[in-house]
């Protein structure tokens, strides 16, 4: 299972269309299933992005083509992050070359 999190900014069209973001964001959550990416969490924020989106997939190759469909239909500029669940990462931490390093000294 891969996983990750996707950080929106709208476009000046997508902006001016906001009455519109739920509307499209129940769009977006169908063509993830269509493509076999689970919408895990899907948020509006207020600062630098305006939207958190977790995603995740048995398929890397199909997060990518959904997160590219979405920006290229023009409301939103994308940010994609790999995400990690702890045990994930800590076997990332394991393969690194040198000694590993002991948290609780």
């Amino acid at each position: 299972m891969v996983r990750y999190t996707l950080l929106i900014r709208y476009t000046e069209i997508g902006i001016s269309q906001i009455q519109n973001t739920v509307a499209r964001a129940a769009v977006f959550r169908q063509a993830a299933a269509a493509m076999g990416v689970t919408v895990d969490a899907l948020l509006w924020t207020l600062g630098e992005f305006d939207g958190v989106i977790n995603l995740s997939a048995e398929n890397e190759t199909n997060v990518v083509a959904l997160v590219t469909e979405l920006a290229r239909r023009g409301y939103v500029r994308t940010h994609l992050l790999r995400a990690y669940t702890e045990d994930e990462f800590a076997a990332v931490l394991k393969r690194m070359p040198s000694a590993p390093v002991d948290l609780d000294e």
